[in-house]
């Protein structure tokens, strides 16, 4: 009796030993988790200073603590992008997505570099991922909705800035694109109202007002489109694209001296711009100066051999020149590039 008492104290006492040795390795790991832990805190506070070499550091060091700690991986991924060290920066993200799988903010991250790297449809499914995973961010949405824009799901991109604006009440760039989307559906009205949201929330959105301008004229408003495209040039001198816009207004109004001004003054400031000079060349022919305009759409056409509209016009004004074998060519040739229109003036051709 007194042999197996001795036996079973010898036990008890081994397992106490290995109890206390696996308690000592728990409090051990934790002190790790606990320093690891301080580390990335110190370096969460060095990024929102911008101290982005201290920053990285001490990720550095926490991860070498512990190096299943999800969280610093993550934030040393942003110190990368910002860096542009993007294939770093992806493998830091896919680490973290590894040990954490429902770490939303990890989603988002990977979806903004797939989106500047023009992924769209994986930004999207990341995008989509995060949302999933709980980051609601107002940005989240605003940038799924510019990949479903770039898919040209329209519908899909305007529900998700409506998500965005309900986050983030006055987010002028979410309206900006919502008004994007109404205008791709078809509904000028609604985008006019966003665009004029957005405005209000930010005035140095320029293309808000070149696009403003846009829908405006698809409702008839060519005066309030000209003062639209007016502001947007005034802001910025050298956007010549409204300047283009404004020319096509009046156009559209039979004002040719201002549109021939309008578009000539684009041609200054980019010289390459090839719609410039189609439109130089169309205004010249509703003015009856057809040696100027195929002067023009020969400049079109040698910066875009494959500018349809410019074969047609051309072909016109060498109709009016007397050139019927070298219009019809054009025509042809329009044919060619997927101009319907040249089909009608092809019979002229037979």
């Amino acid at each position: 009796m007194k042999r197996l008492s001795i036996t079973l104290f010898v036990i008890f006492i081994a397992f106490g030993a290995f109890s206390q040795s696996a308690n000592s390795i728990e409090e051990e790991i934790n002190e790790i988790r606990k320093k690891a832990s301080l580390l990335y805190n110190e370096g969460v506070r060095f990024a929102k200073e911008a101290k982005y070499t201290e920053a990285h550091k001490k990720f550095d060091e926490s991860l070498f603590l512990y190096n299943d700690f999800a969280l610093p991986y993550l934030e040393r991924a942003k110190i990368k992008i910002i860096r542009q060290e993007f294939d770093l920066a992806i493998k830091d993200v896919a680490k973290a997505i590894e040990l954490n799988g429902d770490l939303g903010e990890a989603y988002y991250i990977r979806a903004y570099m797939k989106l500047l790297m023009k992924d769209h449809q994986n930004a999207l499914t990341d995008f989509t991922h995060a949302i999933q995973k709980g980051f609601t961010e107002s940005e989240a949405y605003y940038y799924r909705g510019l990949m479903n824009f770039e898919l040209a799901d329209y519908n899909s991109a305007l529900i998700d800035y409506t998500l965005a604006i309900d986050k983030k009440y006055d987010f002028a760039y979410a309206y900006n694109e919502r008004a994007s989307s109404k205008r791709m559906l078809g509904d000028f009205h609604g985008a006019i109202h966003d665009y004029k949201q957005a405005l209000a929330y930010d005035s140095t959105i320029i293309v808000a007002y070149d696009n403003r301008g846009s829908c405006k004229i698809k409702t008839g408003d060519f005066q309030g489109a000209i003062e639209d495209f007016t502001r947007a040039f005034q802001k910025d001198p050298e956007y010549y694209l409204a300047l283009n816009n404004r020319g096509s207004a009046y156009y559209q109004m039979s004002n040719y001296e201002l549109a021939l001004k309008d578009f000539t003054k684009v041609t200054e400031i980019n010289k390459e711009y090839a719609p410039a000079y189609n439109n130089l060349g169309v205004t010249k022919i509703q003015m009856a100066n057809y040696l100027g305009a195929e002067k023009d759409l020969d400049k079109a056409i040698e910066l875009d051999p494959e500018y349809g509209e410019a074969y047609i016009s051309r072909g016109y004004a060498k109709e009016f020149l007397g050139k019927f074998p070298a219009a019809c060519e054009d025509w042809k040739m329009a044919k060619e590039l997927g101009i319907e229109e040249a089909e009608k003036y092809m019979t002229e051709c037979e």
